[in-house]
């Protein structure tokens, strides 16, 4: 089989390329923009590019993400592209931004926020409403949670930069909404057992992680396993002063980023702190029935691996991130 991965050179689309390269059956064609080496040119917005990359393709499992351009119109793009040249399935990495503030036992049924609004959860419903419009294609929504490894540019690796400037801490009560971290390699997983199983088609998927925790509790845990000193509680009043600080900064950034002080970039945003009190969980029981799926790597195997790769001196490859 021939897959075409989209976003090869992001922290999902990278893992899921490294994984599929390590089966015999697959051919796997990675698509990244700047066409590096050992890569297939793929710019999601333009026709030509995205059609001669398609060819001879079987199944595509699509995880770029960017703007709204990119993000709902290559989209479409991928998905017209992919019909006119006989791919037989797109897999469409989601995620569980599109079910908004929903709370409690969150599943695949539950309503999703609207389309039409700013921000990447709106652009993320925008691209799985195209898919859902997709004829002549099987398409299968993959809504994975908080996906995370060593190498996690947002949940690891942002964060530790964030611990280390001093300015993060845990937030009390506005920090207890529930944490649902899933490991990328089971991210990988789902999304190479989604291409084959032919009931799949037409379906979205929930995929998470077996542990949940706090995000207080996750902020610890990742502060502890990258060898850092336990986190300092935040006051509430000291968060909210610290929060109202920032906007005027935040406006200066859009226009002249470079006069914008660093510690801004540390204060956590409105939809961050939306999610850090939000009390959500997504079940897995559709992707164990349907996929034959169930995550693989714990919490606690997990971050074994992510105190191993910072006890190192360099920082190691995607290949050294991958928990088997």
């Amino acid at each position: 089989m021939k897959i075409l991965i989209t976003g090869a050179s992001g922290f999902v689309g990278g893992h899921i390329a490294h994984m599929a390269a390590q089966l015999p059956d697959m051919t796997v064609l990675c698509g990244r923009r700047d066409g590096a080496a050992g890569s297939v040119h793929l710019d999601l917005l333009d026709r030509p590019s995205v059609m001669q990359a398609l060819q001879g393709v079987d199944a595509v499992i699509h995880c770029a993400v960017g703007n709204r351009q990119v993000t709902v119109d290559g989209t479409r793009m991928l998905l017209e592209c992919a019909r006119q040249c006989g791919v037989r399935r797109v897999v469409h990495i989601s995620s569980i931004a599109v079910y908004g503030a929903a709370q409690g036992r969150v599943t695949e049924a539950t309503p999703c926020i609207a389309p039409t609004g700013r921000g990447y959860a709106a652009w993320k419903v925008a691209a799985e409403d195209l898919c859902l419009q997709a004829r002549g294609l099987e398409v299968v929504r993959l809504r994975p949670t908080i996906v995370y490894a060593p190498d996690s540019p947002l949940w690891v690796e942002g964060l530790v930069r964030r611990i280390r400037s001093g300015w993060w801490g845990t937030f009390g009560a506005a920090g207890e909404g529930t944490c649902n971290p899933v490991h990328v390699a089971d991210v990988a997983r789902a999304a190479l057992a989604a291409v084959h199983v032919p009931q799949a088609a037409g379906m979205a998927f929930n995929i998470n992680g077996a542990d949940t925790l706090s995000w207080n509790d996750w902020f610890r845990q990742v502060a502890l396993a990258a060898g850092e000193p336990p986190l300092v509680p935040v006051a509430a009043m000291r968060l909210k002063l610290w929060r109202l600080a920032a906007l005027p900064f935040r406006v200066i950034r859009r226009v002249a980023p470079r006069y914008c002080p660093s510690w801004v970039g540390m204060v956590p945003a409105d939809s961050e702190m939306a999610l850090f009190g939000l009390h959500a969980t997504y079940p897995v029981t559709q992707a164990q029935t349907v996929l034959g799926w169930t995550p693989q790597v714990s919490l606690q195997a997990g971050m074994r691996a992510i105190t191993a790769h910072y006890a190192r001196p360099a920082q190691g490859n995607v290949e050294g991130n991958i928990v088997r």
